[in-house]
């Protein structure tokens, strides 16, 4: 018989664990662990805003025009964060978010109220689609499948757009399906339940478009509630009437510009956060020009960099985890000039869309004069990380060459070139925005908005309505600073964030 352990070894083992552990942790420095006192030169205002992207500014916009004292702190040298300005042959483009459709009526309201003029998106004549090896140019905006292409398209369309309407924009979590749906990525659906092999392909580069990730990166639910937050499948692809209607000549910067304008004296550049401490009196930010006590702070970065930052006390563990499992999308935005916008003079309106790299789509940007003739392309997904990084030279010349390709040889003369490598960019780390893949949604999805103490949560990512979208953006910081203006009641809904807008075109 094996002699029995005495109790003071297993507490002695016992002890010794918790010893050892102790030590482990005294010599660890854990993220947001360890307090640390404000600075006591910290100057006082009544919101801090981390973040001068659209929907910071928006928040700061919101909460002057109430009255109330802000400072914005942004890293960068400029307004505007992933909305941001070019040159190209003279003339001001845009690198990041472009378009506006005609449910976006928040985006639209600031271009009215700050007089930005708009253009519609140039579909006169053919565009082109190169999709599984086959070339077609149909007119406009047309998809060019065959007549069983086209009757399967538009059956997984239908399909789509009715199980999307069943998500609770803002509440995805609760749906019928929810868990079902999450358990599953975008391409297994795919594959399951799209029976046309160009479909199938049209609609793999299609997500890689409109997520700028891969199929299988995005969990099913997720893809549903996208299109739920922007109305539907045939809004968020058309140009016509849909999420890429109209084009801001001179660059959509001119809101960021306008709204930075408004809030001048306001807005700290060069002045990335490095840390925020609360506790019942307030909020302390310190970043690279100093430190800011406040009332309440709002915090409108990308997610995956908003956890860069140093919490005291630390995050909650759902917010930290769910910053952890949405990645930031990836693209690289290109636009090449000519003399002329010589596509025209063979009929074509400049689109093109394929699954074949290097880019998934080609826009005509061309300005309303007419000339110089401007093509913007997106290199998307894994494409864009396998070129981030490389020199700007080597992607003209792939980018030239595919505008030979699909366009002629005249395409082999530009005048100009840019680009916009997004996932280099420091501030940033990607474009448009972050997406879930599957287990997400259901599990972390409510850490997206819930306030932390005193510190609310803004970015496009946060926004029920037009998600991943510059309108998306816009609601989330007129929400955070509507929660803020209530009294930081996490569970208010503003009238402004949760209503869902009717076509812009419709309204008186």
């Amino acid at each position: 018989m094996a002699p029995k352990k005495s109790s003071s070894t297993s507490l002695f083992s016992r002890r010794e664990v918790l010893r050892l552990l102790g030590v482990g942790l005294a010599g660890t420095v854990l993220p947001g662990a360890g307090a640390f006192a404000p600075p006591s030169d910290a100057r006082r205002v009544d919101v801090i805003v981390v973040g001068a992207g659209m929907s910071g500014l928006a928040a700061a916009r919101t909460l002057r025009r109430q009255g109330k004292k802000v400072v914005v702190l942004e890293a960068r040298d400029r307004v505007g964060g992933r909305v941001k300005a070019g040159k190209l042959a003279g003339h001001t483009i845009d690198l990041g978010g472009m378009w506006v459709g005609p449910t976006q009526t928040r985006l639209l309201a600031l271009l009215r109220e700050y007089r930005i003029a708009t253009m519609p998106q140039y579909l006169k004549g053919k565009g082109i689609v190169d999709i599984a090896g086959k070339r077609t140019t149909p007119e406009g905006e047309g998809f060019g499948f065959d007549s069983r292409g086209q009757a399967e398209f538009d059956r997984v369309v239908a399909l789509l757009d009715n199980l999307s309407a069943a998500i609770p924009p803002d509440a995805p979590w609760s749906a019928p399906h929810a868990d079902e749906w999450d358990d599953i990525t975008l391409e297994q659906w795919h594959r399951e339940n799209v029976h046309n092999d160009d479909v199938l392909h049209f609609l793999t580069s299609e997500a890689r478009v409109n997520f700028t990730a891969e199929p299988w990166q995005l969990s099913f639910l997720y893809f549903l509630f996208y299109l739920r937050s922007g109305d539907n499948f045939t809004m968020l692809a058309s140009y016509d009437n849909g999420a890429q209607m109209y084009i801001v000549p001179e660059s959509m910067h001119q809101v960021a510009a306008a709204i930075g304008n408004e809030l001048d004296g306001n807005i700290v550049f060069g002045a990335p956060v490095s840390a925020i401490s609360q506790d019942a009196i307030g909020v302390t930010v310190t970043s690279d020009q100093g430190a800011w006590q406040a009332d309440q702070g709002i915090v409108a970065l990308p997610l995956p960099l908003s956890s860069r930052i140093r919490y005291q006390p630390a995050l909650p563990a759902d917010r930290d985890a769910l910053s952890q499992q949405m990645p930031m999308g990836s693209i690289i935005k290109l636009w090449i000039a000519y003399e002329k916008p010589f596509w025209r003079d063979h009929g074509m309106n400049g689109l093109m869309f394929t699954d074949a790299p290097p880019c998934s789509a080609i826009s005509e940007a061309t300005p309303p004069s007419g000339s110089p003739g401007f093509l913007v392309g997106f290199m998307d997904g894994r494409r864009a990380l396998r070129w981030s990084g490389r020199p700007m030279e080597e992607r003209k010349k792939l980018f030239t060459d595919m505008i030979v390709n699909y366009f002629g040889p005249e395409g082999a003369k530009p005048i100009d070139y840019i680009d916009q490598d997004w996932p280099a960019d420091p501030w940033s780390r990607g474009c448009y925005g972050p997406s879930m893949g599957p287990g997400v949604l259901t599990t972390l999805g409510t850490a997206l908005r819930a306030k932390f103490g005193r510190i609310h949560w803004a970015g496009t990512e946060t926004s029920p309505i037009w998600t991943g979208y510059i309108e998306g953006a816009i609601r989330s910081g007129e929400r955070a600073a509507a929660d803020v203006l209530a009294g930081s009641k996490s569970d208010v809904k503003s009238t402004i964030e949760f209503s869902r807008p009717r076509n812009f075109l419709s309204l008186a």
